[in-house]
C-alpha cells in the first residue's frame, strides 16, 4: 500500500487529450488495465472515481503510471489539481485501487511475439547507446514497456519509442497498434542525452529519430513547491 503524502507528477504527452500521472509508488505491481465509462468498475474503484469526472473518457493504469484520456480537455493544468486529489484520496483510503480479479495479463502468445522482437531486434540496436527496453504487458492492442539504461531520462526517448520501436513493432505484428512507455524517467541516472535536443534535429538520441524537448505540465496540485523544477510539482 502506498504511503501518505503521495507524490504525483503530471506529464503531458504528444496527444493533447492524454496526460500521464506518475506516482512515487506502484498502483499495480504487474500487468495493466484500461477502463472507459462503459466498463465494469465494481472492482476498480480508482478507475471509477476518475471516470466519474465528466472530462475523463478513459483510464489506463500500469505500474506507477495512471494515463488519462480526456473528453475535449482544453487545459490539463486547469484540472490537474482535482485529478491529483481524486487519486490521492482513493489510494489513501486503504481500499485496493484495483483488485486482482480485474488485472488483465494479456495474451501470452502475443506477449511472446512482441517480447522476441524487442529482445532480438530492438535492444541490440539501442545497446550502443546503453539503452534497453523491457516489455511488461500486452493488452487491447497496446504493448507496455519501460526504458532503461541510456534511454531512461533521455530527452530523445519518446522519439526513439514512437518513431523507431513502435513503428517497427506495429509493422511486424498486426495485433499491436501502440507502444506505451510506463517508465519513470525522473529516476534515470545515465541518460544518453541530458538536455533537450532542438526540434527537427537528426541526432540519434537514445536509439533512433530526432529529439525534441517538452515543457509545461499537468498542474496536479500540491502544497509544496517543485524543488527539482518538474512539470507540475505534485509532491
Amino acid at each position: 500500500m502506498l504511503a501518505q503524502q503521495i507524490k504525483i507528477r503530471g506529464e503531458p504527452t504528444a496527444d493533447p487529450q492524454k496526460c500521464r500521472f506518475v506516482l512515487d509508488g506502484e498502483v499495480l505491481s504487474r500487468a495493466s488495465v484500461s477502463f472507459t465509462k462503459d466498463s465494469d468498475m465494481e472492482k476498480a474503484p480508482l478507475a471509477k472515481q476518475l471516470l466519474d469526472l465528466s472530462y475523463i473518457a478513459q483510464v489506463n493504469i500500469a505500474g506507477q503510471v495512471v494515463t488519462l484520456t480526456g473528453d475535449n480537455v482544453e487545459s490539463w493544468p486547469a484540472i490537474g489539481k482535482e485529478i491529483g486529489e481524486v487519486i490521492r484520496s482513493q489510494l489513501e483510503s486503504g481500499e485496493a485501487p484495483i483488485t486482482e480479479e480485474v488485472m488483465d495479463t494479456g495474451n501470452s502468445e502475443l506477449f511472446d511475439q512482441v517480447n522476441e522482437l524487442i529482445k532480438n531486434d530492438v535492444n541490440p540496436s539501442i545497446a550502443s547507446h546503453g539503452g534497453v527496453i523491457t516489455l511488461h504487458n500486452v493488452s487491447d492492442g497496446k504493448a507496455y514497456v519501460t526504458m532503461g539504461g541510456g534511454c531512461q531520462g533521455c530527452s530523445a526517448s519518446s522519439v526513439t519509442l514512437k518513431q523507431g520501436v513502435e513503428s517497427y513493432i506495429v509493422a511486424k505484428i498486426d495485433e499491436v497498434n501502440e507502444i506505451v512507455d510506463i517508465t519513470n524517467h525522473s529516476e534515470g541516472v545515465n541518460p544518453y542525452y541530458t538536455e533537450p535536443l532542438p526540434q527537427q534535429s537528426t541526432s540519434s538520441g537514445c536509439g533512433c529519430g530526432s529529439g525534441s524537448g517538452s515543457s509545461g505540465g499537468c498542474g496536479c496540485g500540491s502544497s509544496k513547491s517543485d524543488e527539482q523544477g518538474g512539470s507540475c510539482g505534485c509532491h
